[in-house]
């Protein structure tokens, strides 16, 4: 399931570089928005927060440090002036982390229409999930039950919960690797709406984690994750503020975690109820255990790319590398958080890029292609 989504990639550096028209550089004093607020949030990184997009935009050290020449009396080449010199690659990168910032709509500049380069980087820093909404804000149905787990101590309140769901772990693992007794029950496809009701408690435990750490969901609903897959999300958008890197890692995990525990109780009824019951109990366990595997998969935008990603504090891990593959094959420009990289950093965001696009386009063919043969079925 598709559970955390950040809205647009929120937590990119950049949402298209402006590559000409440099002239409101020298004319145009640039000042922040006044409602533009600077924050620190994910791993105490400096951030941007856009309310009128609610897009977050990460900052680097040194661009931070530059906000306060922002403050509407000096033009984009007086503050290159100052900070650069005479260095022309240190101006060129100013101008462009100035760029980035005008087209992340902070700056009292409108932001330019972006070229087809532009449009290209804007496009791989994308989530790539066209999203139907259902819900809205819920913390006032989340906050009762966040405020009653506040009370438990933070240790054991995670080992009870690991408990629970290394239990289930073992225990569901154990019901699906011994059949015995088990046949394909004519009822099978009542596990489905079982499914889906497991499935609503998985994005329910995302939102849940998010309020106990008081940056509530946005809004829930279901989607197309890479435009083919349906999915269901929440909007967790505002986990940029959690500082802690644990906790982002949490909210990743808790649905999975959530599942690993349906997973054990639907074991439990598997070993232990015979007939049609237990049956249909292992055909729900054989259909959670492929939901974990796709949860868990690092090459699609899921549970466990988010849990890794937020691991060894990346953000936006998988637009960046999608941004830096665009850069090497139609040459569109990178944000000015991605300039000067080094040589690993720019071989594991070209791997894993081009990893991710080749699973994404053998997983829809795959999904195409066994459509087409269920729509030739019927006409046979």
């Amino acid at each position: 399931m598709r559970s955390a989504t950040q809205h647009n990639s929120a937590g990119t550096a950049a949402h298209g570089t402006v590559a000409a028209d440099t002239d409101w550089m020298r004319t145009i004093p640039l000042q922040l928005k006044p409602d533009v607020e600077v924050i620190t949030g994910i791993d105490d990184r400096p951030l941007l927060f856009n309310p009128d997009s609610g897009r977050y935009v990460a900052l680097t050290p040194a661009g931070a440090r530059m906000l306060g020449l922002l403050d509407g009396s000096r033009t984009g080449a007086a503050i290159a002036d100052r900070l650069a010199g005479g260095r022309e690659d240190l101006r060129e990168r100013i101008d462009v982390f100035l760029g980035d910032l005008r087209q992340a709509g902070v700056l009292t500049v409108e932001p330019k229409e972006p070229d087809r380069k532009s449009r290209i980087l804007r496009f791989s820093l994308r989530e790539h999930m066209p999203r139907l909404k259902l819900t809205g804000r819920i913390e006032h149905i989340m906050e009762p039950v966040a405020a009653l787990l506040r009370r438990i101590p933070p240790r054991l309140l995670t080992g009870a919960v690991l408990a629970l769901v290394l239990a289930g772990l073992v225990i569901g693992g154990y019901a699906l690797t011994h059949p015995e007794g088990r046949a394909y029950p004519a009822l099978w496809w009542v596990a489905l709406p079982i499914l889906i009701v497991q499935v609503i408690f998985h994005e329910a435990a995302h939102a849940l984690a998010c309020q106990y750490l008081r940056a509530p969901i946005r809004e829930a609903g279901v989607g197309l994750m890479l435009y083919f897959m349906p999915v269901a999300y929440v909007d967790r958008t505002d986990a940029y503020r959690i500082r802690s890197r644990a906790g982002r890692v949490m909210i990743a995990l808790a649905g999975p975690f959530s599942d690993q525990i349906w997973f054990g109780v639907t074991g439990v009824i598997a070993l232990t109820v015979p007939g049609t019951v237990g049956d249909i109990a292992y055909v729900l366990l054989v259909f959670q255990a492929l939901l974990t595997v796709v949860n868990l998969n690092p090459l699609l935008p899921s549970d466990g790319y988010h849990a890794a990603a937020a691991a060894v504090r990346a953000v936006n891990l998988r637009g960046r590398a999608f941004a830096y593959l665009s850069h090497v094959v139609l040459r569109s420009p990178l944000p000015s958080s991605m300039h000067g990289l080094g040589a690993w950093k720019r071989a594991g965001y070209l791997t894993f890029g081009a990893l991710c696009l080749l699973y994404a386009v053998g997983l829809a063919v795959l999904v195409v292609n066994n459509l087409w043969s269920m729509v030739g079925g019927l006409f046979r």
